[in-house]
């Protein structure tokens, strides 16, 4: 078993791949978006599926080394900027260490 971070960022869907971006640029080797169907929060209750899409979110998933997921938290201003976000990073172990 070998330790790594669990970054999870919550974000609206349209936001997804400007974070997955970031990511690629910050080191990261992998994520995964997973969609959000419902949610509730500071501002009440969301759910996803309106025909447009504005309102949906995403998880993003990456796990990733500590040096990786400090990059990541110095660069919170380009990550969450004006827009909702939600950021977590737990502790985490892997089986395959050269993955991530």
């Amino acid at each position: 078993m070998h330790a790594r971070k669990r970054i999870e960022i919550v974000v609206e869907a349209v936001r997804a791949e400007a974070v997955t971006a970031l990511l690629d640029r910050l080191g990261a080797t992998g994520w995964t978006v997973l969609p959000v169907l419902a949610g509730r929060g500071r501002q009440g209750i969301r759910r996803a599926g309106d025909p447009g899409g504005v309102d949906d979110n995403v998880i993003v998933l990456c796990i990733a080394s500590e040096a990786v997921a400090e990059r990541i938290m110095g660069a919170q201003a380009e990550l969450l900027g004006a827009r909702p976000a939600i950021v977590s990073i737990t502790e985490c172990q892997v089986l395959r260490a050269d993955h991530f």
